[in-house]
């Protein structure tokens, strides 16, 4: 697993009469896009604060863009310029024999090494895959076999000990963490097994919430369009308690939709889920894959699942033993 992101959140959102919002907890999922950068705070946070006893600071974290997950990189890695500036412009690097019409994520000899009492540790050994745009990818395998080693390579949380992964034009390990958080912002969503919803947040603010930490106007049509789309127009105004956990993961969905992702990255979307529930979160994210053309990779041991996508790899000790295939 790459490793996780701490987040310190120490006086957000402070008490005040009228009630309490609750922040991420300090330590998250490694596949969560880490709260990042300072920007104006989101409006409907700030009520949460007192203006005479705990005045609303000026800046707060801003979703996936400065502080990443913490790597202990492997020495393999080429390191980084740190000569460049904060958030320097992101070029399209050189492709690896394919153009960038023609994939939108690919890797090429992947392998993740990490030391351990015995000796290196052989978690992923030179696996390549390469994605076009709009194409499903299932990855399944038993525990421990490196899947979601696999999925946070692909979505830029971790860098690999050798090979390379483009994303949506860009070489990851050619990049500092600052950029490979600017990729994530822009072109990944990610869908997770715990839903990841902010219970002091109703539904319409935990998919306004990414969209406000970008500053973006549109904020609240949007979410309210999205969830709208996912069945929950009448379910805004209710908190994550409040819900079903079919009905928290379709909030989950429509606020990993709400920046028009490229890739979709969902880590066993209907672990938690009953199956007939499972089946309809798996119906809707494959109709928003059709709807949005949005490359969609996921994790999971449900083989029905699975073999509802384009291509299917099965992994067995870090190991490609079933290669991608219709």
């Amino acid at each position: 697993m790459p490793p996780s992101s701490r987040i310190t959140s120490s006086g957000l959102c402070s008490a005040s009469s009228a009630g309490r919002r609750a922040w991420p907890p300090a330590l998250v999922s490694p596949l969560i896009d880490a709260l990042t950068t300072l920007s104006s705070y989101p409006s409907f946070l700030s009520r949460c604060s007192s203006r005479l006893t705990h005045p609303t600071r000026v800046s707060r974290p801003k979703a996936a863009l400065i502080l990443s997950p913490t790597i202990n990189n492997v020495p393999a890695i080429a390191p980084c310029d740190n000569n460049s500036n904060p958030r320097p412009a992101l070029k399209n690097h050189a492709r690896i024999g394919f153009s960038m019409s023609e994939s939108i994520l690919s890797a090429q000899s992947l392998s993740k090494v990490v030391p351990s009492t015995e000796g290196d540790l052989t978690i992923l050994h030179e696996l390549s895959l390469e994605l076009n745009k709009g194409d499903t990818l299932a990855i399944v395998g038993a525990s421990g076999s490196g899947k979601s080693t696999l999925l946070g390579l692909l979505a830029g949380l971790d860098l690999p000990s050798a090979g390379s992964v483009i994303l949506s034009g860009r070489n990851l390990s050619e990049l500092d963490e600052d950029q490979r958080a600017r990729v994530r912002a822009e072109h990944v969503g990610f869908v997770f097994q715990s839903f990841q919803l902010l219970d002091s947040l109703n539904a319409l603010e935990n998919v306004m919430l990414p969209m406000e930490l970008e500053g973006r106007k549109d904020a609240r049509e949007k979410a309210r369009h999205l969830l709208e789309r996912v069945g929950l127009g009448q379910r805004l105004t209710h908190t994550p308690r409040q819900l079903s956990g079919g009905e928290q993961q379709r909030v989950a969905i429509a606020r990993a939709f709400a920046a028009n992702p490229d890739v979709l990255f969902a880590d066993e979307p209907t672990g938690n889920l009953d199956s007939h529930t499972g089946e309809r979160i798996s119906d809707l994210l494959f109709e928003l894959n059709k709807e949005r053309n949005t490359t969609l990779v996921l994790v999971t041991h449900d083989e029905r699942l699975a073999h509802r996508c384009h291509r299917l790899i099965r992994l067995e000790g870090g190991r490609m033993v079933a290669p991608l295939e219709p």
